[in-house]
């Protein structure tokens, strides 16, 4: 790896889907040695069995390697398989977790005691292991067992209940859950904090880490309505209740628009520069203060539409911003790659694997030097450190094999007929 900050821990990765894996690339991005345990052989929720088309790299390669779910969350990792149910699978996992300073799991509550290995258990094996458990309600409680992703975190804690446009009807949601931002950043702390209390004390530590808990500090305005107020907080859409103009305006061309926003006396100067009215500003104007803007919100919109719709997005942002008001273009995934900031900056990164082909994929959370993360490694194969890994694990290539016949670790998911 590039990045030496964390150089020389081990980390052993048990989890599916995004809160965790995006956790372990981020740890892996800054040096961490990543071993993620791929289930088997029961594939990952991420590795589809079938070509289901949307977010499959085209190719004639395994579709549960050219899932673009997989791929994006599971960079510079070492993929190793194992079945832990297997009577065989025990020993590897003794000699991993022993060899290891971090490992977390993304099971229900409680899966992984019935499976043998609770914290107790690997304590006992490695007293300086920082353990981390992040079912979505905790280890402890009535939901204990409970199994849940993203979308049911988000509309437990009422995420989904404030999100998107008024009148939405509470079972249309977005197909991206803020809980598998939020879980991926919490566990990345969880994990550093951990390590920093082991090298205060010298000892491993057990963190339980409740997604839904994590995501709840995410919207305290939104718990503060309702317990200080009494007010059930609505979807607001792209508008500020105290803001105005706060919005998203069409700009030109097909489903383009723009956002903006004048959160103060000063920018709403810049703003009404900009759109070429420095008289809105002056004083006298019904316009010109925070009170006027609010009690004016329809006529200030459509002012700020005739303004946008006549340009395109990133040229009417430009231009509003460079006046001192806040304005951004609004764009698909595809868009981002016109950014002139994200291209200045080198962000996207041309990954190459086997079966994916060539992919530009996004780039990293921070830059830091002189030895900043860089993408060394795509999401691995299935099982494709294998052979590397048991080896250090002092597996000679018969041993290996031999669990490989046995079936406790492989190469492959076996696909539909």
């Amino acid at each position: 790896m590039t990045s030496h900050v964390l150089a020389g821990l081990r980390v052993v990765e048990l989890s599916e889907v995004w809160a965790g894996p995006m956790a372990g690339s981020l740890l892996g991005d800054l040096g961490a040695d990543v071993i993620k345990v791929e289930s088997y052989p029961r594939n990952s929720q991420t590795r589809a069995l079938v070509d289901v088309g949307v977010g499959m790299a085209p190719g004639d390669g395994p579709p549960y390697e050219r899932s673009g779910i997989h791929h994006l969350p599971n960079r510079n990792k070492r993929n190793i398989t194992l079945n832990l149910r297997h009577p065989d699978g025990a020993e590897p996992f003794r000699r991993l977790v022993r060899g290891a300073d971090v490992l977390y799991e993304g099971y229900s509550a409680g899966t992984v005691e019935r499976m043998g290995w609770g914290w107790e258990v690997l304590r006992e094996i490695n007293p300086r292991l920082v353990m981390i458990s992040m079912p979505g309600w905790g280890k402890e409680g009535p939901y204990q067992g409970y199994v849940t992703l993203g979308s049911g975190l988000d509309a437990s804690a009422g995420h989904t209940a404030i999100r998107g446009y008024p009148g939405d009807p509470p079972e249309e949601t977005r197909s991206i859950y803020h809980s598998d931002a939020t879980g991926a950043l919490t566990l990345l702390f969880a994990a550093l904090t951990g390590l920093r209390q082991r090298d205060a004390t010298g000892e491993g530590c057990f963190i339980d880490l409740s997604q839904i808990e994590a995501l709840a500090w995410q919207m305290p305005g939104t718990f503060a309505e309702w317990t200080l107020l009494g007010r059930r907080p609505e979807k607001l859409g792209n508008v500020d209740p105290h803001i105005v103009p706060h919005d998203a305006y069409r700009a030109a061309g097909e489903d383009s628009w723009v956002f903006v926003a004048a959160e103060s006396d000063r920018q709403w100067a810049g703003l009404a520069q900009a759109l070429g009215h420095p008289e809105w500003a002056e004083p006298g104007h019904p316009w010109a203060t925070v009170v006027g803007r609010l009690r004016a919100r329809t006529e200030v919109d459509a002012a700020i539409t005739g303004f946008t719709q006549h340009l395109l997005a990133t040229d009417a942002a430009d231009a509003i911003a460079a006046a001192g008001a806040i304005a951004a273009p609004i764009v698909d995934p595809p868009g981002h790659y016109a950014s002139a900031q994200l291209q200045a900056r080198d962000w996207f990164k041309y990954v190459t694997s086997k079966y994916a082909g060539t992919r530009i994929m996004p780039g990293f959370l921070w830059s830091i030097s002189p030895d900043g993360p860089t993408w060394d490694r795509p999401s691995g194969l299935v099982g494709e450190f294998n052979d590397e890994v048991f080896g250090e694990l002092g597996y000679s290539p018969e041993e290996i094999a031999g669990l490989e016949a046995a079936g406790v670790i492989g190469t492959s998911y076996a696909l539909p007929k």
